[in-house]
């Protein structure tokens, strides 16, 4: 089952590509990995913050997610989405590693 031509070939893999790419923002598999960051965080962060890490999905936009996370335990949620990414498909860690900037950039703002 290979292509009969080089065109083919170089057609499969852009197809194959950009379906690797669609398919890491689907919104169900944004919620998995959601899913999986909230659980790791609340394993990680200490006891008394435990109850301050939740994600919630809108059931309108299906890619937004509601993030509830107390300051004292973003640095946790910072260190275990960066511990996921290398494991998410390449579009997806794109996405959580803008999450991380929104994150960033919510700490610096209360900062100033």
């Amino acid at each position: 089952m290979f292509p009969e031509t080089p065109i083919e070939f170089a057609e499969n893999k852009i197809v194959g590509t950009i379906k690797g790419l669609r398919e890491g923002l689907d919104p169900d598999v944004l919620a998995y990995w959601y899913k999986r960051i909230e659980d790791r965080s609340i394993e990680v962060v200490p006891e008394h913050l435990k109850d301050k890490v939740h994600f919630e999905q809108d059931r309108v936009l299906w890619m937004k997610f509601k993030m509830n996370v107390s300051k004292r335990a973003v640095p946790y949620v910072m260190n275990v989405i960066e511990e996921y990414i290398p494991m998410m498909p390449y579009s997806t860690g794109l996405y959580f590693r803008k999450v991380q900037e929104a994150l960033t950039d919510e700490m610096n703002k209360d900062l100033c």
